[in-house]
């Protein structure tokens, strides 16, 4: 909107071997003379694009609860289920607005606008950005589901915390903004490189380099499944630890003290179980729509525009055009992975002649699709959409083959379908991304974006490709440190001390908790004190009966008088020496 047609169509026609794109994704407030309390980012229907496109995909939460709770197998870990998601949507939205957002990210440029705590400088692009950092923590909770080592709720809180106000922000700073020091394509703004001239010389390949992830295959998706990686490794960890005798114990072979060889399953049994699988299946198959619907706000609602801020004459497609055409490269995507999904669970199931296919890996197949794709899905043709989405549910096979191998109990799958697969996405991109004569391009892509010019160097496939590579790298390796720290922190400071304080000032009763702040042990959550599993009540001829334990409870005055005639006739036998075997264990038997 600050360039006239003119000036538009000088700077297309001076340029010499760049790709020329009018404006700049975030640094609307770069452009000379442009107020930064004046945003003109968005009119109207833009505006009300991004604003419904936010609320869907802060929806996406509940499709994340449901798959979830699918996994579930008791009433405990499904309250522990919904309590972790909504801890994530708390400290996610303290730490965003806190020091994420305008304190770390600079979303706006950093040339304009001063870092500031506590404030929402943009309050539009906030909501929008804050529903991607928030779900970048909820991915993580997935991973210790039916684990018996839960993530505690303070450590729940600060992981969430740190995510979404610190990390994610790093690597939005690396990977999304303006800054000269970062590899995204939106550095390449007029102004902000002084030293760049397209025109001159072609760059070396380092100061040319940028890093293609259009919504958050690596920023979000990638991140979230280092993070539940470490942690999965963490819970492993201290299982080892506090079970290492009854390993040692269960790996006797026959013979030494009358101890059995147990037969280990192969990985397809693990993974195909022949039952079909014991998740919820009505659940996980309505969590999956429910994310797969909210995906096309989070793809298509990144374009954060609905018009093209300068027309051209000579662009094939209107910029309007584009979201739709980022939804078709989703389903094609989907459709694929799910299909190939469907095919590799038939084949298992006549394979070890299971009694149905397991309907949730063909669910991961089409959620691994649609991870993948989230990275290209506005710079790929629809061949190559649907490459990604086939080569994502291989990826997501590998990732549970090492998961299998190495024994790590990932309920959900967090590492395989948000980790791996976000990392083949930001690859992916790099082999199958469209070239200036396809529809859905660069060019395309980037109109609309930004508002002030922006020249993009050329680059070859292989260019390309080890940009994408060396992106991954970087933020797989952010994620994966920062949550050693972080993770490694709570899990080596002892809990119990802050309980005893709190005992003794009288605000809990006497209790004691294992091991450190990062993860609960069976033996706490198998107290009967905070057991939320409800009774077996079984019907008797007379009474009902509650077995609770290792002795019955009787209700009803009729069972209560029976039972004391029965105690009563017992002590009578045993005194006078009349009572025999028999007769005792029939009576406790009764």
């Amino acid at each position: 909107r600050h360039l006239t047609p003119t000036s538009c169509n000088q700077a297309m026609s001076n340029s010499n071997w760049c790709f020329n794109y009018s404006g700049c994704r975030y640094s609307w407030n770069t452009c000379p003379n442009n107020d930064v309390h004046n945003d003109v980012r968005y009119n109207d229907a833009s505006a009300a694009w991004v604003l419904i496109a936010a609320i869907i995909v802060f929806f996406m939460k509940a499709g994340f609860m449901l798959v979830e709770v699918s996994f579930a197998k008791t009433v405990k870990e499904r309250r522990n289920v919904v309590i972790i998601k909504h801890m994530d949507a708390f400290a996610s939205a303290f730490g965003f607005f806190l020091i994420g957002f305008d304190t770390i990210a600079r979303y706006s440029s950093k040339e304009s606008v001063h870092a500031h705590f506590f404030s929402a400088s943009n309050p539009l692009l906030w909501f929008f950005k804050f529903t991607f950092a928030s779900n970048a923590a909820t991915v993580v909770g997935g991973c210790l589901v039916s684990n018996p080592y839960k993530l505690r709720l303070p450590a729940a809180f600060i992981s969430a915390f740190v995510i979404s106000g610190i990390i994610h922000p790093i690597i939005v700073l690396i990977i999304w903004s303006d800054a000269v020091q970062s590899i995204s394509p939106y550095r390449f703004c007029v102004g902000i490189l002084p030293d760049y001239n397209c025109t001159l010389a072609t760059p070396s390949f380092l100061k040319s380099m940028y890093v293609l992830d259009f919504a958050g295959s690596g920023a979000v998706h990638m991140l979230g499944g280092s993070f539940g990686l470490v942690l999965c490794l963490f819970a492993k960890l201290k299982h080892w630890r506090q079970h290492k005798q009854e390993r040692i114990q269960e790996a006797t072979p026959i013979g030494a003290e009358g101890a059995e060889v147990v037969q280990s399953e192969g990985f397809w049994d693990w993974m195909y179980p022949v039952s079909g699988g014991d998740e919820a299946v009505s659940e996980a198959a309505l969590g999956v729509i429910i994310l797969w619907f909210a995906w096309f706000a989070f793809n298509c609602g990144s374009t954060e525009s609905v018009e093209s801020p300068i027309v051209k004459s000579s662009q094939q497609n209107p910029y309007y055009n584009i979201p739709a055409i980022i939804a078709i490269n989703m389903i094609m995507a989907a459709a694929s992975g799910g299909t190939f999904a469907i095919l590799i669970a038939a084949w298992a199931q006549a394979r070890l002649r299971a009694s149905s296919i397991n309907a949730n890996e063909v669910a991961n197949g089409v959620l691994s699709a649609l991870v993948a794709i989230t990275a290209g899905c506005a710079f790929v043709d629809y061949w190559g959409a649907c490459l990604i989405g086939v080569f994502a549910v291989v990826v997501y096979h590998l990732g549970c083959w090492v998961e299998y191998r190495l024994d790590i109990k990932d309920t959900a799958r967090v590492f395989p379908v948000h980790g791996l697969c976000g990392l083949w996405g930001l690859i992916g991109t790099g082999l199958f991304v469209a070239g200036p004569e396809s529809e859905c391009n660069l060019h395309a892509a980037f109109e609309g974006l930004c508002y002030c010019e922006l020249r993009l160097p050329p680059a070859g496939q292989g260019e390309r490709l080890l940009a994408q590579i060396f992106g991954s790298l970087i933020i797989l390796a952010i994620g994966l440190f920062s949550a050693l720290i972080l993770y490694g922190s709570l899990y080596l400071v002892p809990i119990n001390p802050f309980i005893q304080i709190l005992v003794k000032i009288r605000i809990l009763k006497p209790t004691k908790y294992e091991g450190g702040w990062l993860l609960t042990s069976p033996s706490e959550s198998s107290r009967k004190s905070i057991d939320c599993e409800p009774p077996e009540i079984v019907a008797d001829t007379t009474n009902f009966v509650l077995r609770e334990g290792e002795g019955p409870v009787y209700y009803g005055a009729a069972a209560i008088e029976e039972k004391q005639v029965l105690t009563k006739r017992s002590k009578n036998r045993e005194t006078t020496g009349t009572g025999t075997t028999t007769d005792k264990s029939k009576i406790e038997e009764k």
